[in-house]
């Protein structure tokens, strides 16, 4: 059984190793080959000088023939320099390549975060699973970036390995019955193998337990390594400038980012440096053990006359070499094997599934959007909870009808709002189209029924039009129309270049908008989506009493036929729509329009309206919210 499991870990290996090179060789075709090719030049330009230079001392202390020395020399010249060119040209392309695979590779990710189901987006362990894989490639420096650097140093040392044998092969081969015994004996051409075969071994275990060390450390690692960025992310958001100077706290962000720091330091840092300490010094007196004895062997042999003197500069370097090269052949193919496993890593966190089901009805388009959205007996959870965030709920959203969603916070409303797009499926019941269940619709054309602002909108270092189109081209005076409608089209017009402006300071012409003045862009954008369906997730949070106000009071023009659906805390808005849906503890509790529902004493919705209006009440200017 341990067999069959280890045979199944060496082909799932191999697997990952080929993908990842495919991976590459798909993304960038240069690299691979620009690899190969460079790690043999590189390997090839030392024995070019081996060679010639022990044929250079040869002529030298015999024949001495000019025209035969010149010819050595301009060879050893002219090679060199072919083997110099060649190799910085293949550097060139390999620096070009790795660039762009650098590129793709956090592309692939990226793209997949923006694609990848809602639900997986919000998953703690499928951002763990990101994080190892940056920390992989920074902290250990491996992963599927790697993979081409280590695939050429094996490659060079193979060459290495291969040119060596080839020149120093003719040295095992010389005898002399004139020698002595010991010097003939073979047993001094094996403890050579022995000592180099000793260091290898000791190579490749020390490099292989010292990988998977760091590949298990990395998981202790995680959560300082999370806080550490935390922290240095605050010390770099311009955004916080304002609350961190009024209450001085550079000293207590700084102080945590130190102390972060330093754990990580004292985890990790020290740790690496006392195992590669003490790896490299073992290493080290072991090589400095096989070159004095290469010396020795090779010298043995040129006293007896075996060997001329060009030639013990030949074999001394290539056994020197091949000392080398073999022990880094075997640590670069152990590099290799332990990469895989951060190979594996990006692989299937790119190989994350979907959980939704994937629907393939097409959206009936209808001019006279006639959508009818039913609950029926739904109940939802999230993930690794035991709680239901909305139980049984039973509703129906009629075309054109206006929703306000209600309730203290954590009461299901914005689960509630999720269930509806489809950013999560419950778990119990259904929610229907038209009669069918949403599962069943292609899920990109149901999104397109939907225009949501939700309480944490992002905005982007776009153009304004670009962010309220979602768009690189887009009808620039329908954009303008839906700013004018959310209340912010004047403030556009007066930026310097009015819907070409770009938002935020990233870009130098970029302009910084208020909280406020962001709210009614994202209203804008839903807007300009011109959805059957309009969705405002506390839509005037970030707005004063009179803005919010003029945004209600235009409510009914804003949202025209469409169904709206809006969830907010300020139950002033619940006055301009047709049902009021509250909501309490994951269910709905109470539906009806706000004359009904505030007749009723004992209800939540008359307990939450006589709570906020005791604060309006002191103000005549907020009472007509209230009216």
């Amino acid at each position: 059984m341990k067999t069959n499991t280890q045979q199944s870990k060496f082909r799932m290996k191999w697997h990952y190793l080929w993908r990842g090179m495919g991976f590459i060789q798909n993304k960038v075709p240069s690299l691979l080959p620009a690899v190969a090719f460079g790690a043999l030049l590189k390997a090839f330009g030392p024995f070019i000088t081996i060679y010639l230079t022990a044929r250079i001392i040869d002529e030298l202390f015999g024949a001495r023939s000019v025209i035969h020395l010149a010819w050595l020399t301009g060879a050893a010249i002219v090679l060199n320099m072919i083997v110099y060119l060649l190799q910085k040209a293949m550097e060139r392309i390999k620096d070009m390549g790795n660039f762009r695979l650098i590129y793709y590779g956090h592309f692939e990710m990226v793209d997949l975060i923006l694609k990848t189901d809602y639900e997986n987006v919000e998953k703690p362990e499928f951002h763990l699973k990101k994080q190892k894989i940056d920390e992989g490639s920074t902290l250990a420096r491996r992963g599927i970036w790697k993979l081409p650097e280590i695939t050429g140093q094996f490659i060079f040392n193979l060459c290495t390995v291969v040119f060596s044998i080839t020149l120093a092969f003719p040295l095992f081969l010389t005898h002399s019955m004139q020698s002595s015994s010991f010097i003939n004996s073979p047993w001094l051409s094996i403890i050579l193998l022995g000592l180099i075969l000793t260091s290898s071994i000791y190579s490749v275990l020390s490099n292989s337990q010292f990988s998977k060390w760091i590949f298990h450390k990395l998981d202790g690692m995680m959560a300082i390594n999370r806080a550490f960025s935390f922290y240095g992310n605050l010390m770099q958001d311009h955004q916080l400038g304002k609350d961190i100077r009024i209450y001085q706290e550079q000293k207590l962000i700084g102080k945590a980012y130190d102390d972060f720091n330093r754990r990580g330091m004292k985890a990790f840092g020290s740790d690496v440096s006392k195992r590669q300490s003490h790896f490299w010094g073992i290493s080290a007196a072991i090589s400095s053990l096989i070159s004095g004895f290469v010396y020795l062997f090779v010298g043995m042999k040129a006293l007896v006359g075996l060997i001329s003197i060009g030639s013990v500069v030949q074999y001394v370097g290539a056994i020197s070499q091949f000392t080398t090269g073999f022990s880094e052949l075997i640590t670069s193919a152990t590099d290799i094997w332990q990469d895989i496993d951060y190979v594996e890593l990006y692989f299937n966190f790119l190989d994350t599934p979907n959980p939704k089901y994937q629907g393939s009805l097409p959206v009936e388009k209808r001019n006279d959007n006639e959508y009818e959205i039913e609950f029926r007996n739904v109940s939802f959870k999230y993930p690794g909870s035991e709680t239901y965030a909305l139980k049984n709920l039973s509703l129906k959203l009629k075309i054109g009808e206006h929703f306000a969603v209600v309730g203290r916070n954590g009461s299901g409303k914005t689960t509630f709002i999720k269930l509806l797009t489809r950013l999560y499926d419950p778990q119990e019941g259904e929610i229907l189209l038209n009669g069918i269940n949403i599962q069943k619709y292609d899920y990109i054309e149901y999104l397109r029924l939907f225009s949501v602002v939700f309480q944490d909108f992002k905005l982007f270092a776009f153009s304004a039009g670009q962010n309220v189109a979602a768009d690189v081209h887009y009808d620039k005076e329908r954009a303008m129309e839906c700013l004018d409608k959310a209340g912010v089209g004047d403030r556009i017009r007066k930026m310097s270049k009015g819907l070409d402006t770009p938002l935020y300071k990233i870009d130098a012409d970029g302009v910084e908008i208020s909280g406020g003045e962001a709210q009614k862009i994202a209203i804008a954008r839903a807007l300009y989506k011109d959805a059957p369906f309009v969705i405002l997730d506390e839509p005037t949070a970030a707005l004063d009493p009179v803005a919010e106000f003029e945004v209600y009071s235009k409510f009914k023009e804003i949202a025209s036929d469409k169904t709206a659906i809006y969830i907010s805390h300020r139950l002033s808005s619940c006055r301009f729509c047709d049902h009021i849906l509250v909501f309490d503890q994951g269910e709905l509790i109470q539906n009806g329009s706000h004359d009904q529902l505030i007749q009723d004493i004992n209800g939540q919705y008359y307990k939450l309206w006589n709570a906020q209006a005791q604060y309006y009440r002191e103000d005549p200017r907020k009472s007509r919210l209230l009216g």
